[in-house]
């Protein structure tokens, strides 16, 4: 199943290659970069990127939800048939179908009507407004869904929660617990910057099988203070990186937090988007040069980075992950 999902994606992009590129820094650089992105209107390119280009849609909604689908055959042949007609949305929204086919209709907990939540954003610059792929959520979501981003860049699980104008909990009006209310849901999505040296912001991910690092005393900061406000918390590993080696294949770079973030989720009971295997196999399956057309900054000296012009199609890779059996927040999907 995966590799016809891979094979579906590589034809899709392979049609959408005549995107420009934008801004991006590298990695190093992530920080100082998307703190300065953050205050740009990306919001505005959005609503032209996404908007205008979503529906024409990379596969990658359409891999996402086959890759993610819990049960066999159904679940590609579904995500592929959805994702021809409206990109990574029309994927997502099979998913829903295909997670019922592995048990019965009445296993969806979507109900009708909706009810009215935010839906918040906290990570680093890869999520972050002008560099990452949080803006665009809400172009794939149902107006009953608020899409607030407060990732910044350059922060790490660690930092983003310890400054002193935190994000997350502080005397900013704008952070999430000062507007946080029961049935929202909060996406939490570090890494990038967690393995950097400066102490502020270092964690550690432990080693297996329990990942009992200062990685994971963070990441469940976030949950439990989540649930505690009657939300839910979503956990994603980070994206993956666009690096390639000289035998043209993609290289890991988040060493233990992939696998340190997958097995906090379990044992906290909370949804996993498993957002670098999947980025992982679409990128290594489109390679090198189709990659960085598609989703970098002209020229590929950005590998961490995604344009305003392109990063849609990362949000397009989440939200083709996400599936009514896995989380509510998929019934929030548009159709």
């Amino acid at each position: 199943m995966r590799s016809s999902t891979i094979v579906r994606t590589l034809m899709v992009a392979l049609a959408l290659g005549g995107f420009a590129a934008g801004c991006g820094d590298d990695d190093g650089s992530g920080g100082s970069s998307s703190g300065g992105a953050a205050g740009s209107s990306s919001a505005g390119t959005g609503g032209t990127a996404s908007g205008g280009t979503a529906s024409g849609g990379t596969a990658s909604g359409g891999t996402a939800s086959g890759g993610t689908a819990s049960g066999g055959t159904a679940g590609s042949s579904t995500g592929g048939a959805a994702g021809g007609g409206s990109g990574g949305t029309g994927g997502t929204a099979a998913a829903g179908g295909a997670a019922g086919s592995g048990g019965s209709a009445g296993s969806n907990p979507c109900t009708s009507p909706l009810d009215t939540v935010s839906v918040w954003l906290i990570g680093d610059s890869t999520v972050a407004s002008g560099s990452g792929w949080g803006d665009f959520l809400g172009d794939y979501l149902a107006p009953e869904a608020n899409v607030k981003n407060r990732a910044r860049g350059g922060r790490s699980s660690k930092s983003f929660y310890e400054e002193s104008n935190s994000a997350w909990s502080s005397s900013n009006s704008d952070a999430v617990m000062n507007g946080i209310q029961p049935g929202d849901f909060v996406v939490i999505q570090f890494g990038h910057n967690d393995s950097k040296p400066e102490e502020y912001r270092r964690t550690e991910p432990g080693s297996a099988p329990d990942y009992q690092g200062t990685y994971r005393d963070y990441l469940e900061l976030y949950i439990n203070e989540t649930k505690a406000e009657g939300a839910t918390p979503i956990l994603v590993t980070s994206v993956s990186r666009m690096v390639f080696g000289t035998d043209g294949t993609l290289a890991r770079t988040h060493g233990e937090y992939p696998p340190a973030a997958r097995k906090v989720a379990q044992d906290n009971n909370v949804a996993l988007i498993d957002l670098e295997e999947e980025s992982f196999q679409v990128f290594n399956a489109l390679g090198k040069t189709e990659t960085l057309k598609l989703y970098a900054e002209d020229g590929g000296a950005d590998l961490t980075h995604f344009p305003p012009e392109k990063a849609f199609r990362v949000t397009e890779i989440f939200t083709g992950l996400l599936t009514p059996t896995k989380t509510t927040l998929a019934c929030y999907l548009k159709p």
